[in-house]
Formats: structure tokens, C-alpha cells, sequence
């Protein structure tokens, strides 16, 4: 910490000058050479790169188990390490972690390994189902920050997409073919299930930011594919969602509605809970209504989307995310905005329709800036 700001402090009355001189004290017999960090740090760099080279420059001539070989004593050493380190407190959690990511990583990139050595060829759900299978209880276990749980969470999702795409392409979830609705159904549960099962772990384990994180993901993945279904759904005028999915989709929303309200008895529990339930509604009864073609599909794509998000904002301001009330607000101006360029759209060819689509985009931009000023909460607790 800088003198200067000391004597900032000091004369703004924040702190005593027996306070500054401690303060500065610590941080001098705590304090450490950035440079030499910087050296070491670029000594590791350069002895790693320069083992990668090595390794990339005979990568042919190394037989194919050899390579297996090493990846895996590299696998079990880091797993041995860990385990062996953590019940001790030999490490800190950010350490601990970033060992926890680079054994998974090494998982993962083992399977890929493997099929090169042997020339094995398979669907890609099955090699990230196969990782997710085996190290999930190593992941879910141990983890404790968002490194571990953002890399859970990308394999679950990565899993699930590629199975859908191998079962079937994509868009099938829209009616451009007959898919099973079943299975398109269930596919897009886990985050639900996810979601649910992390609110009630979370009051139960030894590590509760663990589990807030991966809940506070599942449910970000939730609103984001249902505003893209909202969105794709008004844009394409050929599709239609499937009824009987998006009923096993609202059941499981319910669901996880169900969890979080039962496990967290307080403002953001109750805020989460009630927009989950919102959101069961709003899918069900967008894959039940007619959208129409032209004018209507815009109007009635726009209106769930404001209706989610809007829904996103007031469920905000009750439990004092600022930050969020901030997104939804925007979402809502942003999805306006594109309606008045849709329902526009005759216009836009000519300088009049451009000039009346910017001064209303700038109208509701000015609008936002202002609604968010005066009704953002002010900073809480996060989800």
C-alpha cells in the first residue's frame, strides 16, 4: 500500500497516525518483491514452454502408450497430491482449485489422447459423458471456487448439446422435424435439476460458495435458453415448440422452484423461487399459444420476452440485486428497440424510417439510463 494514500486517509480522519504507522509496518514485513516474483515466474514460463516444445518436436517419435502412460502417472499424481494435501491445509483454496482444474483438464483431454493413439472415432457426448461420470465426484467434492464449478457445469452443458446434436439436430426442439418429445424434453433438465439440488446442498455443506456458485450458474443457463426460446421462437416462422416439452421443462422448473424456496428461507430465495415459477408459466404458455406470422409473431415474441425479464427486474428489486435489476431493464429496453426496427422494417430502406428508428432506440436508451438510476436497489447480497 502506498504512503500516499496513508496520508490521504489520515487527513480525510479515517484513520490515526498509530493506525497508518501499524498499517504500514504489516504491509513492509509482509510485502513482496513483485520483480523477483516476475523472474520466477517467467523462469517457470520458459522451462515449461520449453518442455512443450520438446515434447511437440518429437511428438511422432514418442510410441502411443508411452505418451498414455505419462498422461495418466501425471493424472494420478496430481489426484494423489491433492487428496493428500487437502485434509492437511497445506493449500490455499485458490491453489487447491487451480490443482482441481488441471487435473480435470488433463482428464479431459486424455480421452482425446486417447482416440488419436488409437484411432478411435465416437460421438463427442460420449467421451464428455464419460469425463462427467468419472470426475464429477472429484469436481463436486473438493471444488470450492468458480474455476471448478464454471468447468462442471461447461462439461454437463457440452454433454447435453452434443447429445442433442448427435440424437438429432438442434433445432428439432422448434418442429422442423417430428423428434421424440420426450427426449427433447428431458434433455434440457439438468441445469433445472442442478439448480435445485445446489440450493439444498448449499445449506447442508462445509463449502456454501461452492454451491451458490454452481445454483447462481444453473440458473443463469436457465434464463438464457429460455430467452433464447422466447427469441428464436419469434424469429423463425416456420417453428413451433413442442407442447409436451416444454410441459416436462415447466414440471422440472417447478421443481427446482420448489428446492430453492424450501432451502433458503430468505429475500433471495424467495426472489429466485418466485422467478423460476414465473418462468414454468411463460414457457408452457408460449409453446400453447399461436404466435401468428408478421406483425402478431413480433408483438407476441416481444411480449414474453418483457414479461421474463421484467419479472427479472422486479424479482431485483425485492431481494437488492442492483447489478441484475440493471440487466433486466436493459434486456427489456434492448428486445424494444429490436421490435421498433422489426415492425419497422418497410421504413428502414428510407431516411425517414432510419432517422425514426434512432430517435426512438436513443428515446428508450434515455429512458433506461433513468428508470435504472432512480429504482436500482442498492448493492445486497447476490443470488
Amino acid at each position: 500500500m502506498s504512503e500516499r494514500k496513508l496520508r490521504a486517509w489520515q487527513a480525510a480522519g479515517l484513520i490515526d497516525a498509530d493506525t497508518a504507522s501499524r498499517i504500514s509496518a504489516w504491509e513492509a514485513a509482509h510485502s513482496r518483491s513483485i520483480g523477483v516474483w516476475a523472474i520466477v515466474g517467467l523462469g517457470a514460463l520458459t522451462i515449461g514452454l520449453g518442455l512443450v516444445s520438446l515434447i511437440a518436436a518429437n511428438w511422432e517419435q514418442i510410441p502411443g502408450t508411452t505418451r498414455l502412460a505419462i498422461h495418466m502417472l501425471l493424472m494420478i499424481a496430481l489426484a494423489a497430491w491433492t487428496w493428500w494435501s487437502l485434509p492437511r491445509g497445506r493449500m490455499h483454496d485458490q491453489v487447491h482449485d487451480a490443482l482441481l482444474f488441471v487435473g480435470a483438464v488433463l482428464g479431459l483431454t486424455f480421452f482425446g489422447h486417447l482416440g488419436q493413439v488409437y484411432q478411435t472415432s465416437s460421438p463427442l457426448w460420449q467421451p464428455l459423458l464419460a469425463w462427467l461420470l468419472l470426475f464429477s465426484p472429484f469436481l463436486l467434492l473438493f471444488g470450492r471456487g468458480w474455476p471448478v464449478a464454471g468447468l462442471w457445469m461447461a462439461g454437463l452443458l457440452g454433454t447435453m448439446w452434443t447429445h442433442a446434436e448427435d440424437h438429432g439436430h438442434i433445432w428439432s426442439l422448434f418442429g422442423r422435424t417430428e423428434p421424440p418429445w420426450l427426449y427433447w424434453g428431458l434433455i434440457a433438465c439438468p441445469p433445472m435439476l442442478v439448480a435445485g439440488a445446489a440450493a439444498l446442498l448449499r445449506s447442508r455443506s462445509e463449502r456454501p460458495a461452492f454451491w451458490r456458485l454452481l445454483e447462481q450458474m444453473a440458473v443463469a443457463t436457465i434464463f438464457t435458453g429460455l430467452s433464447l426460446a422466447i427469441l428464436l421462437h419469434g424469429w423463425d416462422g416456420d417453428g413451433s415448440l413442442l407442447p409436451g416439452s416444454a410441459l416436462i421443462h415447466s414440471i422440472a422448473l417447478l421443481a427446482a422452484a420448489a428446492a430453492i424456496a424450501y432451502a433458503r428461507r430468505t429475500a433471495s430465495g424467495r426472489a429466485t423461487a418466485a422467478l423460476l415459477l414465473i418462468a414454468a408459466a411463460l414457457h408452457l404458455i408460449q409453446a400453447l399459444v399461436p404466435y401468428g406470422h408478421g406483425a402478431a409473431r413480433a408483438w407476441i415474441s416481444s411480449l414474453f420476452f418483457c414479461l421474463l425479464w421484467g419479472a427479472v427486474a422486479a424479482a431485483a428489486i425485492h431481494a437488492g440485486w442492483r447489478r441484475l435489476f440493471q440487466l433486466g431493464v436493459a434486456m427489456v429496453a434492448l428486445r424494444i428497440i429490436i421490435l421498433s426496427f422489426e415492425l419497422n422494417d418497410d421504413l428502414l430502406g428510407s431516411g425517414v424510417g432510419l432517422i425514426l428508428s434512432g430517435l426512438f432506440a436513443m428515446a428508450v436508451a434515455w429512458a433506461t439510463i433513468r428508470l435504472s438510476r432512480r429504482y436500482a436497489p442498492a448493492r445486497g447480497d447476490a443470488a
